[in-house]
């Protein structure tokens, strides 16, 4: 065989190896890449989204392909995949969480709804306590969390040899598996078109069935921890810019901590009270999060980090007088600069109490 046709045979199986590769990822589309950002015209609702998916990239691409149909934004973590901000009256809201958001691509998103001209009226923005500890460049190779083109992420044809010229594992496969023949249903992302996930409504079922909570967690031992001061500086730097944009675009911006389970807030709670300082001294606040009648009950949990719907309509009842969630006094406090001693004052008291009570210190 003569070289130039050797030449011709391997680069034809290369090139036919590609095209294999491709169209495999591409039909099997783990992370809805294809369908958000390569699906043309075709609407985005509905679908039957995997398990896997980017919402980092689906929920920006979705409103920026509608840019007239909402003007009010909550932003979060996967913790407010269950927040129905269909119930809150003073806004057309989208439920902008994605797993593992950080201020600074809250900020970025932000930022290009307003240079695609999305009249933006209320934004709301839940912050948890590795928001202060998680560096963003992380997400910059993980699949689940690469940012959208407008938002600070890879280019499109980036995107596309990033998701598609690579061997897909066999997670994704299962997955696909799944999918095709209708197996674990409740693994999927099906959202209203508001942005809520449903796929936790399983377990409300169960949890009401059984009358038991669904997980179990305990502090082992107490062992305080700190945020990384870099990755701090770097999230007030982008909350400071989220509260300059706000004023210069005259949106109103309201900020709330987390309800965590409270035991997993133990060992981080002295860092998180600095956080908690600090944040007051540039705006007002909803403290969630610490021992109140809702953190402290494990029926109001899937897991330790996630809370269930019912807590996120008291969520919303608090800050926005909506629903009909019953709300106990000590959910939900607004903290002002005025208030952050007397509150973090209560704060240190009730973990002191735990500590002494469990025996951890």
């Amino acid at each position: 065989m003569n070289y130039r046709k050797w030449l011709t045979i391997t680069l034809t199986l290369i090139g036919l190896l590609c095209l294999a590769v491709v169209g495999i990822n591409l039909h099997i589309d783990h992370y809805a890449v294809r369908l958000a950002l390569f699906s043309g015209d075709k609407p985005l609702y509905p679908a039957s989204y995997p398990d896997g998916m980017n919402q980092h990239l689906f929920n920006t691409e979705y409103v920026l392909r509608h840019p007239d149909q909402f003007d009010s934004f909550f932003f979060g973590t996967s913790r407010i995949w269950v927040m129905d901000v269909g119930k809150i009256p003073q806004g057309r809201f989208y439920n902008m969480s994605y797993s593992e958001g950080l201020p600074v691509q809250h900020l970025a998103i932000i930022k290009a709804f307003l240079e695609k001209g999305v009249k933006i009226k209320n934004v709301v923005v839940g912050l948890d306590g590795f928001c202060f500890d998680k560096p963003p460049a992380d997400h910059e190779t993980q699949l689940m969390r690469i940012m959208h083109p407008d938002a600070g992420g890879p280019s499109r044809l980036k995107i596309f040899g990033i998701y598609f010229f690579r061997k897909p594992d066999l997670v994704e496969l299962k997955g696909w598996r799944e999918r095709k023949r209708n197996l674990k249903p409740e693994r999927r992302f099906t959202m209203d078109r508001q942005g809520l996930v449903l796929r936790w409504r399983h377990l409300d079922r169960f949890i009401e069935e059984t009358g038991k909570p669904y997980f179990d967690y305990k502090v082992e031992k107490y062992e305080p921890q700190t945020y990384k001061q870099n990755i701090t500086e770097l999230s007030f730097a982008a909350i400071q810019e989220l509260i300059d944009l706000s004023r210069k675009h005259h949106f109103r911006l309201i900020f709330y901590i987390s309800p965590s389970y409270y035991l997993i807030d133990v060992n981080e709670s002295e860092a998180l009270f600095k956080i908690k300082k600090r944040l007051a001294q540039l705006t007002d606040f909803y403290d969630f999060s610490g021992m109140n009648s809702v953190t402290t009950d494990p029926m109001n949990y899937y897991e330790e980090v996630h809370f269930r719907y019912r807590v996120a309509d008291m969520v919303i009842k608090r800050i926005f007088g909506a629903g009909t969630a019953d709300v106990s006094d000590d959910f939900g406090v607004l903290v002002t600069k005025e208030t952050i001693d007397q509150h973090l004052a209560e704060q240190q008291q009730d973990l002191d109490r735990y500590l002494r009570d469990a025996h951890l210190k």
